[in-house]
Formats: C-alpha cells, structure tokens, sequence
C-alpha cells in the first residue's frame, strides 16, 4: 500500500544543501539526449541510444552551436528568419523510449524517476521593461506530458504534465527563478494572455529563490536543474545549481557535484496519466541574439532510497524573549522530532538551548530514517502590545526578510492561518495574502528635523497584506505619528482613475491611525475604522504626486495638498488625530505635515480635516497600520522612522525619552558580573528608569522590577547562570549574569 505524504512546501528562500543519489544506489537510463559534439545548422534526432524523432511547433527553428572549444554542442532555439505567427513561441518536442523500464504511468513505476538538464539564457533576467514582466517570457523543460502538445494551440490537444519553467523571480522583478510546475492542456502559447503568469502563480509546485547569477548587469546565465518523484509518496524535489554567467563558459555536468533543493511537495495531479513526450519550450524572442538553451537532458530509473517525510512546521514561529524561549517551545508535527541550527550537518540541538532570530530546521525520524530537514525562521523578540511613545526603526529585523510572512493560506475563511509579523506586527486576514512588505537597508535620510536613523525601513508596492502596529488603547486626548518615505517611483502599473478623475491616478492610502472594534452586525467580525488616513494621487501629465489627508479614508472626502511631489525625494510625515472620544464629531481634527522644519509644533498644519461631509468620530484608536490599497494606484513605497506618541515632541523624537533608539551595549553597565554580594546594578548613559526581568536557565521568571541606578537585591536567587533582560524607552537588550 502507498504510504501518505502530508503536502508540504518550503520557503522560497529555503536552501539545503543535499546530493540525493548516494554511490551505493543502482541506477538505470532511460534516456539521455546531450545534442552532439559538433556544430550544425539544424538537428534531426537524437544522438545517443536509444534515438528519437522530434517534432518542431510555433514556427522555431532548432540548431545547434559549439560550447567552448567545440567537444561538446547544445540546443540553441531561436526564432525563424520569417517572423514568426503573433504569440508563437519556439517548442521541440520527442517521446519517451519505450522498453527502457520507464513506466508512463508515473505512480506505477518501482523506482524513483530522476530529469537532469542544463538551461541557459541571455534575457530572463536582464529584461526590466514592462514587455517581458514575469510570465511574458520564460524557457521551459517540459519533463514528461500525455501527448506531444506541449506548448498549447496545437494538434492533437494541448497535454497534461510536469515542466521546469525558468522565468523573473515573482517577487524580485529583475532577477529569475527555477519552478517546478504542473499544466493542464498545454503550456500556453500567447504571449497576450496570462498563460505563463498563471502557471507561475496557480500551478506552481516549487519554486527557487531569486537567483544571484541573473542580475540586471548579466548577459549570459546558466542553471544545472535536477526533479526527483517518488512514486511511494508522489513527492516532488526540486534541485538547482547557478552556474557560469557567460555565453562563452562550458555548461556543466548537471549529474555532477552538489545542487541546493529548492523544495519538496506531494502532488499526483497527473501521476496516473500516461506520460509518452517530453520537450523544450522558448520564450517569445525577437532576434538571433536573445537565446534559449538547453542541453544534457536525462531521464534515470533508481532503487528508492529509505525516505521519511519531512514533519510539518510553520514557516515562522515568534516568541516574546520574556521568558526566553529555548528549542523545547518550538512547535512542528512529526514523530522524534530534531531541530538543527544549520541545513546541513552539525548536531540535533538540545530541547534547553535558547534561541535566537534565526532560521532553524527541523526532522522527524521513523523507523530509523530521518527525514530531510525543514526550514522554520525564528523571530526572538519584544511581541507584547506596545506602550506609547514607541518607536520603530526596523533595526531587529534581517533584510529581505517579509514583515509579515503568511501561513498555510491565510484568509478570511481561514482566520486560524493568519500572517505572523516581525516584532508586534500583525495582520486582520483579508482574501489578499501576497506577503510582500520587505525589510529593506534604510536609504541615507537627510532630515534635520528627527534623530539620526538607525536600522532598517520597509518598501512595497501595488496591493497585499496591511500589515498593523497595535499599541495601547487611547480614548481619550490626542495621538501623534511621524515617518519618513520615499516614493520611489511610479510604476506603470499606476493608471488613471475612470471613476473620479481622469487627470489622476484612483485616489489610495497608505498610511493610517486606525480602531478596530467588534462588529454589532456580524459576529466574529471586525469595524476597522481608519482615522488621518494620508493618501497618494499620481498627475498622470506632470507625472507628479499629490499627498492628502482623509479624517477616515474615504478617498471622495480627501483634501489634497496644493504642491505636487517629484518621485525618489524624500519627506517627513507627521499625522495627529485630536480629541479622541469626543461626542461633537466636529471637535475631532485629523491633521497631516509635510516636512516641517522645527521640533516645535506649527501652528497650521498642511492639511487638516474635522467634519467631511459624512459624520467621522472615534471613541478610541489602538494602532497604526500600513495599506497596500491598489496594483493600480499604490508606487513604491520606502518607509522608515516610524514614531506615535501623544504629543509633537515625542512623536519626533525629541523632549523625551523617544530620543533613545536602542538599549546600546556599549552605553549599558552591569556590574558586578559575577554577583557576589546579593547586589546588581544597571545604568546607561540615557539615566531614564529600566525595567528589568530576570530568568533563570530554565526560561523560568525568577525577578522583576524596575530602577534607574538604585541596587537590585538578588540575594535570594541560587547560585547559577541567570539572563537578565532590561527593557528603557520600550527597547530591549538581554545580558548573561553569574550569581556566585
């Protein structure tokens, strides 16, 4: 009976490094096509045992060139010297030897079922304009299919199968990636549709990081791409390996030396369709000079290794550091469970080692197979609902990792998944769940009004998650916030409005004071009020920006700011909402700033806004959140700095202790370190009172008070190793102690 395999996939960024196939294992080829060792303008069949005859669709012309000094050729695909049909794109396709121990049916197969190839390119990745975005150009390897129509279009159907399809990252639009897809009647053969977005998107099984080779400055780049099913589990495994990024640099051996797994999924989809045909797919080209390439495609039979699945895990899992969490509190299903500080190699950790934000990985032994080892991030962190003034700067967070990283398919039907943020930053489930706020290095910000920027800043763009920043229910008074952005540009993307007018793009926030509160209608649900709402608008003729400032985010009530904005310059922000609670509507004021020039508060604001013509009022604000409205209204977007208090000076970072960005070693005294006396003492440079909390090894709350220079008594502790965590202006650092 076939065993089950729980669907699992990896992260994106998920790299381990694994040579599948040990020098132990028997193996057999199916078929292995190398495409000679000279050169020829075009190429008729196989030249190796067993031979096949292949069939050329949508007007390519296949030849063959000589790789460095001429032992060895490849698959040059390229357009005709007629133009090719509109939407045609270059495709060779063969079928697979029969009587070679290959089964068509792929679950039916006894043994494991290798493809290896070689794929180069000179375009995918160095092509930024909007003509070849992600899913308009791409090169496939279709690795089995039903029928011999494997581009779509043709005759006989369109088939049914399982391709490597290599093509712009979807996250990192000037970089590539390798995905291990499925597709249903045929790849796609229009260049005008959304063919190969969807199968980017929708079918995808796999899918590689970004790949470092294909920068934009890159003229040539190649992969070595290894796909593993296993018929017990039908699961997939997606191997991949950057090689030279030259045109004139040998391709290498793709069966050779170590390749990173992108992944591993289950998936029979087609795995009870007979495969017969296997192909190579061009994306749409214009000359002899933009190349698709391929060579040393191989299909190989193995004996099944011993194979355990790998557990189930969340791909981040986050921690308040009071009490310091240790491995035994991290959570993944499966049976003898591991976790490893690194991909490979090393040794299982013990359940009492503390962590830290990193990635872990994780394994499951069954029967005395372990499996391979999923990768989990880590967030250690400061998670409690902030207190005002607070300040966040980025600065505990890795670049490039997601500010809010989505789980298993959150949604508004599935609220149990929600993202999980870095830090205290959450998210309401939406049926939007593209993750994509990034952490970024902060640009050089030249104000003069704020403290020096320290850590990191955020960038999105168009529409995903919004993610939100709680803090301490305010009912009453006024509340402040100020950031520093970059609009870095207008994609286009960005169109004119057909609504409100036409002279500008739709009217978007994103930026805002928000409440939530329970819903009196629907239970279960949520009122999620938004208050100083500040709002973007692209002049579609000076291609220019406007910001302005909407009381609730009703973009038709919006005041707009009179000066427009060129695009990459940079500003500060300042939002309030005053007299929360009020019961005259009137008396509550949204007010915005647009780069003032002095830590005292003006007088007039930019904007300001107390009675749109439908009644607004809030009796509480709990958070700010930021909006990714529109894919076509909303630039990119740099944000950073970001401060709310309940005054100007605060919220600025000055007059109080807003001041202080970090709990700086270097500024911060504990002594004496080893305690022998029953007294600690904890000072810093700042003078400004300290919460301290003390754990022992166990992660367990042994002590908690507060002090700004005055002795701590820890005479009553054991002798032993205690982590001391000491928490001024709502920053924390952690410190190791010895009471002796």
């Amino acid at each position: 009976m076939k065993k089950t395999l729980q669907n699992h996939k990896f992260l994106n960024y998920s790299i381990i490094f694994l040579l599948f196939i040990s020098s132990s294992m028997k193996s057999q080829t199916v078929f292995q096509e190398t495409f000679g060792t000279a050169a020829s303008t075009t190429y008729t069949g196989a030249t190796s045992s067993p031979s096949v005859s292949y069939t050329q669709f949508g007007g390519g012309v296949v030849s063959t060139a000589v790789i460095g000094t001429g032992t060895d050729a490849y698959l040059n695909m390229i357009t005709n010297a007629v133009a090719p049909a509109v939407g045609t794109r270059p495709t060779f396709c063969g079928t697979i030897p029969t009587g070679t121990g290959f089964n068509p049916i792929l679950t039916s197969n006894t043994n494991v079922v290798t493809w290896t190839v070689n794929m180069k390119t000179n375009r995918l990745g160095s092509n930024s304009t909007t003509s070849y975005a992600e899913g308009k150009n791409f090169m496939c390897v279709v690795l089995c299919a039903s029928n011999n129509g494997i581009l779509g279009n043709t005759t006989p159907t369109g088939s049914d199968g399982y391709a490597l399809m290599y093509q712009k990252n979807t996250v990192v639009g000037t970089q590539a990636s390798i995905s291990l897809i499925k597709f249903h009647n045929g790849i796609g053969n229009s260049s005008t549709t959304v063919d190969a977005q969807e199968l980017c998107t929708i079918s995808r099984l796999i899918e590689s990081p970004a790949l470092t080779a294909i920068p934009v400055t890159a003229s040539f780049a190649a992969l070595s791409v290894k796909v593993v099913y296993n018929p017990n589990f039908d699961s997939w495994q997606l191997y991949y390996r950057e090689d030279a990024a030259t045109a004139t640099d040998p391709i290498v051996d793709p069966t050779t030396g170590t390749l990173l797994l992108a992944g591993t999924v289950t998936d029979a989809t087609y795995t009870s369709t007979a495969m017969t045909n296997f192909g190579f797919i061009a994306g749409t080209q214009t000359n002899n000079g933009n190349k698709s390439q391929f060579d040393n495609f191989k299909i190989v039979l193995s004996t099944p290794p011993p194979y355990t699945a790998p557990p189930t895990v969340e791909k981040r899992q986050v921690f308040n550091s009071t009490p310091i969490p240790m491995v035994a509190n991290l959570v993944a299903t499966g049976d003898n469970i591991k976790w490893y500080a690194t991909a490979t190699g090393g040794t299982a950790l013990a359940t009492s080692t503390a962590l830290t934000y990193a990635d872990y990985y994780v394994t499951q032994t069954i029967s005395g197979t372990e499996s391979e080892r999923v990768l989990s991030q880590v967030f250690v962190g400061d998670t409690g609902l902030k207190t005002l003034p607070l300040y966040e700067g980025f600065a505990n967070y890795n670049v490039s990792d997601k500010l809010i990283l989505m789980n298993n398919g959150a949604s508004t039907s599935n609220a149990a998944n929600a993202g999980t943020g870095l830090g205290s930053w959450s998210i309401i489930p939406t049926s939007n769940i593209t993750d994509d706020v990034t952490i970024v290095t902060s640009p050089i910000w030249s104000n003069t009004v704020l403290p020096t920027a320290t850590g990191n800043a955020i960038t999105f763009v168009g529409s995903g998650v919004d993610p939100e920043l709680n803090f301490t229910n305010t009912t009453s008074g006024s509340l402040y916030s100020s950031f520093v952005f970059n609009a870095v540009d207008a994609p286009t993307s960005i169109v004119a409005s057909t609504i409100t007018d036409p002279n500008y793009s739709t009217p978007t926030g994103f930026y805002s004071f928000m409440a939530q509160s329970p819903s009196t209608t629907t239970p279960g649900t949520f009122n999620n009020d938004y208050a100083s709402a500040v709002m973007f608008r692209k002049n579609m003729t000076t291609n220019k920006y406007n910001l302005g400032l909407s009381k609730s985010s009703n973009s038709s009530e919006c005041v707009w700011s009179t000066t427009e904005y060129d695009f990459n310059t940079q500003h500060i922000i300042v939002i309030s909402y005053e007299n929360i609670g009020d019961v005259v509507a009137l008396n509550q004021v949204a007010k915005l700033w647009i780069d003032p020039s002095t830590s005292t508060e003006p007088a007039v604001s930019t904007l300001y806004q107390s009675q749109p013509a439908t009644s607004v009022s809030r009796d509480h604000i709990d958070r700010i959140k930021i909006l990714q409205a529109s894919s076509t209204s909303t630039p990119t977007l740099i944000i950073d700095e970001i401060r709310v208090a309940n005054n100007w000076g605060q919220a600025l970072g000055g007059a109080s202790t807003m001041g202080i960005t970090s709990v700086k070693t270097s500024e911060l005294k504990m002594y004496p370190n080893p305690v022998t006396n029953g007294k600690l003492y904890i000072i810093s440079t700042s003078n400004i009172e300290k919460e301290i909390v003390i754990i022992n090894s166990l992660g367990q709350q042994v002590l908690q008070t507060k002090t700004i220079a005055e002795a701590i008594n820890v005479s009553n502790l054991n002798k032993g190793t205690y982590f001391v965590k000491i928490t001024e202006a709502g920053i924390s650092a952690t410190k190791k102690l010895i009471i002796q």
